[in-house]
């Protein structure tokens, strides 16, 4: 079984799981927004400390498929939300496309990529980006993905050739050999193509390192083209309605921007734990914690992080 974990959790060296767990106020269930979880733990470990951890009943989003399949397995609901743009390291398949390699050339004028260790991030530059993103001063996602480089495993900046931060990604370990993309940031004022060198040249060092595999995250409100299952009816009304948030979410031009890389696109789900039946009130307490319905209200909403 694949070992990797829902989206935003990440491997440790340590004994035990750490949950960053957030309690629904109206249905006291637990979103369990991300973990930390330890690199000894396998899928059945984690799913048994999760019962034993919540008996009140817990949600995680973020679930590829071999992790659905074990929430089904145990007679678990399912929810579909989205699709993950998943690239395999093994060769340079995702990174020599036309669109890629002509982003490439007008990008690699304006600067460098560079790795910048975690402890030595000075928090005034992160912070200047942050201002200088497009969505600065704009309601964001909460608990979404991992929204600060401190809380992430690694991240890459790609710099001015006067050392200037134009743009960072951060990386969460998922696994031994597999990586999970989460905070993308821009700033407004940076020139055109530098996040496909930034995910080129990070995709060409993990390759070296010997990862074998780099999640560039969940498009949500899209359904995989060779998914047939069918969909609950709660599921059809979901991606129904998608086109009404387009105006606070443009999924669409996340999707296009992710395809470039003709990646391998699978089905993301949130999985219910013991107890725990997806309603539409339940749906939009989520969204609610989620930070979702203020954005929908303000009327603008950053796909995460740029």
């Amino acid at each position: 079984m694949d070992e990797s974990l829902p989206a935003s959790w990440l491997r440790i060296d340590a004994p035990y799981p750490r949950y960053h767990a957030v309690k629904l106020p109206f249905s006291r269930f637990t979103w369990l927004a991300f973990a930390d979880i330890p690199g000894t733990y396998n899928l059945y470990d984690l799913y048994g400390d999760l019962h034993r951890s919540f008996p009140e009943g817990f949600v995680i989003r973020g679930c590829h498929p071999h992790i659905a399949e074990l929430f089904l397995s145990q007679r678990h609901e399912t929810f579909r939300t989205g699709i993950e743009a998943v690239l395999r390291l093994s060769g340079s398949a995702h990174f020599d496309g036309r669109k890629v390699l002509a982003a490439l050339k007008r990008g690699w004028r304006h600067g460098v990529v560079e790795e910048v260790r975690l402890e030595s991030i000075h928090a005034g530059q992160f912070n200047a980006l942050l201002a200088a993103s497009p969505h600065a001063g704009k309601p964001q996602l909460r608990n979404v993905f991992r929204n600060h480089p401190s809380q992430a495993s690694r991240c890459f900046v790609f710099k001015s050739f006067s050392g200037s931060w134009l743009a960072c990604v951060t990386l969460s370990r998922q696994g031994a050999k597999a990586y999970h993309t989460e905070l993308m940031l821009r700033s407004r004022n940076a020139p055109g193509d530098i996040m496909e060198c930034l995910i080129t040249e990070i995709g060409a060092i993990l390759r070296r390192e010997g990862a074998e595999e780099l999640s560039l995250g969940e498009v949500p409100f899209m359904r995989h083209e060779d998914d047939h299952h069918p969909l609950s009816l709660l599921e059809q009304l979901f991606f129904s309605a998608a086109p009404l948030f387009r105006y606070a979410y443009d999924y669409e031009r996340l999707y296009f921007f992710k395809n470039k890389f003709r990646p391998i696109w699978r089905t993301m789900r949130l999985c219910a734990g013991p107890g725990v039946q997806f309603s539409p009130s339940f749906l939009v307490e989520l969204a609610y914690a989620m930070g979702f319905v203020e954005l929908l209200m303000f009327g603008g909403l950053v796909a995460p992080g740029w």
